[in-house]
């Protein structure tokens, strides 16, 4: 049997290696699915796409699917297409832009805050940890996997926006996901009183579990995520696609 020295080490060991190693998988296990990379992108056949189109300037950090076209490409596929169409492109982009915002902030907190506190090459917690805090970890990562899932689905997609062209089909990949929203159930249910816990324990518990967190959010870089954000912001993506699908399935056609 375990004794609470044993216990505290083991908390003590993740809170060494929070930041800088990232993932506890990571020294002995291929690249962690929470790591940035840059993806591959996939090539579609779309019909009607412009033979030999100009070169499509891509800008990081674009604030619009606009700005990653060249004047040319953009005056010609509005010709083609039409203002409405344009319009609705714009509204994938934002979908997509946002989705790999989201994914990429979440899995950050996963990485750093999350994954240290697992078992060494293991999915399993360290031992003294609350386990109705550890149940509500794996639910956020289910979430987070969801969402990277997403994000791999709309960048084959819209990689036709390479070549000049325009995606015109994306209700069927974005149906597919449907299904796989059940993970939101578990997390929908506890996310409110999981954060006060989460409060509670950064604010109050004197123990290992407690000191840890304190030191993570001192740690934080800028601009970065915190814990507390990573059990809040989920459900705030659930509502906000309730906003941009009812008005794009108003104004658009069906076949998206």
């Amino acid at each position: 049997m375990r004794s609470p020295e044993q216990d505290s080490a083991d908390i003590e060991e993740a809170r060494r290696y929070s930041v800088d190693s990232a993932s506890l998988y990571s020294r002995s296990s291929p690249q962690s699915e929470y790591e940035d990379s840059t993806l591959p992108v996939s090539e579609h056949e779309y019909e009607d796409a412009p033979v030999s189109p100009p070169q499509v300037v891509v800008h990081e950090a674009s604030s619009s699917w606009r700005s990653t076209l060249s004047d040319d490409v953009y005056l010609s596929l509005s010709r083609h297409y039409g203002p409405v169409e344009m319009e609705r492109q714009e509204l994938i982009f934002s979908l997509y832009a946002s989705e790999q915002s989201f994914a990429k902030s979440a899995r950050c907190v996963v990485r750093n805050v999350l994954l240290p506190l697992r078992a060494r090459d293991s999915r399993a917690w360290l031992p003294g940890l609350p386990p109705d805090i550890t149940r509500f970890f794996d639910w956020l990562e289910d979430v987070v996997n969801l969402h990277s899932s997403i994000v791999h689905a709309l960048s084959s997609v819209t990689a036709i926006w390479q070549t000049g062209s325009i995606v015109q089909r994306l209700a069927a990949t974005l149906k597919g996901f449907v299904p796989r929203f059940e993970v939101y159930m578990p997390y929908l249910v506890k996310y409110e009183s999981m954060r006060e816990a989460l409060k509670w324990h950064s604010e109050q518990d004197d123990g290992e579990f407690g000191e840890y967190l304190r030191l993570q959010e001192r740690d934080r870089q800028e601009g970065t995520w915190s814990l507390d954000k990573l059990f809040e912001e989920p459900a705030l993506r659930l509502r906000s696609y309730l906003d941009s699908f009812q008005v794009s399935s108003t104004r658009f056609h069906p076949c998206c």
